[in-house]
């Protein structure tokens, strides 16, 4: 291979890669390039403070194209607003000129009070203004930030906007909603709902009181108790929550979900693992080309998707129904009618010993094995086009073999249907007596 051909490969492997993890958010690629990138400056300080006294509005609104904006609740009936101007300069009297070229404004009308920073161009990348403020808690409040953090604490009502910043919000009274993207989003103790839109972000939600919306791309997502409905778009974004007792929709793609101690659930992904421990209703999930792992689901099931790995365990709600292709199903100790459409696999069924209802497998070009309680005496037929039965009971059942089909009969009462009934075609069944 010659040198340029070499260095062409390396480059696209390395382009490659720069652009799979900006894609999936592991990368930012935004560059802050000013007339001053290639100097030296040192930066420096300039503080300031101020008070507003009642009578005011109760809502605030800030502005902060450059820095840090933090607001925290108090219990003094006035406005406390704290600012540091840091500015990066040869010297400190340059410095101070600069300062005082721009102010933090404080305008108030009968509706609401703005706080915003003057900027243009020119001063964007060599000043930050951070602001600090300190209100009663029954504001209502709303911030538009950019390339900065956000953290308010413990007022009524807020609505954040930060284009590339962290969020913290906690203590919130009533409602919150967030617009941002890039950076982490850290929200705990709100006595209301919640609406966060993001990309690429990680976002980490707890003890929400109201109901929950959230949309990620490329990042995670985790939830924490939650009271009401959580409603989740996390296309290329992993998914955790534990200890939800509203509802959860949740729409995903390529990337894990994982629940755990949940009311009920409704999933629509693709491509996407998913595990459930602990759902007391119903689990609904659409899925594809990966695995679904169920254990303890006390509500109804119903999984569809193709080229889907189905395990499951400890499941006794009123309804089971699995449609699937070309991976394997186990199911373990469960009781629910239970109903099976599957081919191109293997289907592994051991129903609980203390309640079998029925069950009703219906496989093409699938192995069934099912495994019967020892001594369980139930209505069963196995039936199998261009296969063989293998009946392991030590009661032996009524076979018979017509037009290409084996048959097998057992524990049936007259004028009865079959409590489980296993079909497939040119495959094997299998039937025996659980360990």
């Amino acid at each position: 291979m010659k040198l340029k051909e070499f260095l062409l490969l390396l480059f696209i492997i390395v382009a490659g890669i720069i652009f799979y993890h900006a894609q999936t958010g592991n990368l930012n690629l935004y560059i802050e390039l000013g007339d001053d990138f290639f100097n030296y400056y040192d930066e420096y300080t300039f503080e300031k403070d101020q008070k507003l006294s009642p009578p005011f509005p109760k809502k605030l609104e800030i502005i902060n194209q450059h820095g840090d904006t933090k607001v925290y609740s108090t219990d003094a009936n006035e406005i406390s607003i704290y600012t540091q101007k840091k500015v990066r300069q040869k010297t400190k009297d340059k410095a101070k000129e600069k300062a005082d070229e721009f102010e933090v404004l404080v305008n108030q009308d009968s509706e609401k009070i703005i706080v915003s920073t003057e900027r243009d161009r020119q001063t964007y990348h060599r000043l930050r203004t951070d602001i600090e403020l300190y209100i009663p808690k029954d504001f209502d409040l709303k911030i538009s930030n950019s390339y900065g953090q956000v953290e308010v604490k413990g007022i009524l009502n807020a609505e954040i906007i930060n284009k590339h910043g962290t969020v913290s919000a906690s203590d919130i009274k009533a409602n919150l909603n967030i617009l941002t993207s890039y950076k982490p989003i850290y929200v705990e103790d709100i006595g209301g709902s919640c609406q966060i839109e993001s990309v690429r972000s990680r976002v980490k939600a707890t003890n929400i009181k109201g109901k929950t919306i959230i949309k990620n791309k490329y990042g995670s997502i985790e939830l924490a108790d939650l009271s009401q409905k959580a409603t989740i778009s996390g296309l290329h974004c992993r998914v955790h929550g534990e200890n939800i007792t509203g509802p959860i929709e949740a729409e995903n793609s390529y990337e894990p979900i994982e629940l755990s101690n949940i009311a009920s659930v409704k999933i629509r992904a693709d491509n996407s693992p998913i595990k459930i421990y602990r759902a007391q209703n119903n689990v609904d999930i659409k899925n594809k080309y990966n695995r679904i792992n169920l254990n303890d689901i006390q509500g109804n099931i119903n999984i569809e998707g193709e080229s889907l790995e189905v395990l499951g365990k400890n499941m006794f709600g009123d309804s089971i129904f699995i449609s699937s292709s070309y991976r394997n199903i186990n199911l373990d100790r469960f009781s629910a009618d239970t109903v099976i459409s599957f081919s191109h696999g293997k289907i592994t069924l051991t129903p609980s010993t203390e309640d079998i209802k029925p069950i009703t497998v219906k496989g093409r070009y699938t192995e069934i094995d099912f495994m019967i309680p020892p001594g369980l005496k139930i209505p069963i037929q196995a039936q199998t086009k261009a296969g063989q039965i293998k009946w392991e009971l030590s009661q032996k059942g009524v076979q018979q073999i017509s037009n290409g089909y084996s048959i097998i009969k057992a524990f049936f009462e007259k004028d009865k249907k079959p409590t489980v009934s296993l079909f497939t075609t040119y495959a094997n069944i299998l039937v025996r007596e659980s360990s």
